[in-house]
């Protein structure tokens, strides 16, 4: 078993993936609608803090961090640290395959803090909001969700606007100046580990980005696209 720290400070201890998780992750159905990861975690985590048996539901309520986080370790305990990326440039004249190694051990953790609801007051309107983390089961409602769009990933997180319980067509009224410095504040405040991955291609040097967890090689090293 391996023991980790998660980024809000609870100790986990996992197993590694088997052929069972790698079945729930080619499951289409449960990959549209965010249940894959779910029982992956809840297969491979033996212990969560106290918790030495761990639901689905002790699963969902951990924040999205620590969530994403847990993942990164089970993939490094199951298929090891490097990850042998291939990046296509994003420039319509180029396409040229970029190769990259990323090693997951090297990634940026940010611990949480003790607080998890924040005040931001919007530089145009005035108005405060108050919003929290994302977690699992705010996460599984944006999976559910038929067309999810930056309101629906703003609105999940805001807890009440000077007082007011927040609605789509608040958001939809707000300034683009206030929504995109709210999201400004959401990213600072938030923790876990740093997925992204930056670098420019090899051909004509535009800014090639993307998301680890995102890539095929992340969970599926010798699948070749």
């Amino acid at each position: 078993m391996h023991t980790f720290e998660l980024p809000s400070g609870i100790e986990i201890e996992l197993k590694e993936m088997t052929g069972a998780e790698e079945e729930l992750l080619t499951n289409q159905r449960l990959i549209r609608s965010g249940d894959a990861i779910n029982q992956v975690l809840r297969n491979c985590l033996i212990r969560i803090g106290e918790k030495t048996e761990p639901t689905v539901s002790d699963v969902l309520e951990l924040l999205s961090g620590d969530r994403l986080f847990t993942l990164v370790r089970l993939r490094q305990i199951s298929l090891g640290d490097d990850v042998e990326l291939e990046l296509s440039c994003p420039n319509s004249a180029c396409r040229m395959t970029n190769y990259l190694t990323v090693n997951l051990e090297e990634l940026e953790v940010t611990p949480y803090t003790d607080q998890r609801e924040f005040d931001f007051k919007l530089p145009g309107s005035k108005k405060t909001v108050r919003f929290g983390y994302l977690d699992g089961h705010k996460e599984k409602r944006l999976a559910g969700l038929r067309e999810p769009n930056i309101t629906s990933a703003l609105l999940i997180r805001i807890l009440d606007i000077d007082g007011k319980p927040p609605s789509k067509k608040i958001l939809a009224e707000m300034s683009m100046r206030d929504r995109g410095e709210l999201r400004k504040e959401m990213a600072r405040v938030d923790a876990g580990i740093d997925t992204s991955v930056e670098s420019e291609c090899d051909g004509c040097g535009t800014r090639v980005r993307t998301r680890l967890e995102a890539e095929p090689a992340f969970l599926f090293p010798t699948v070749r696209l």
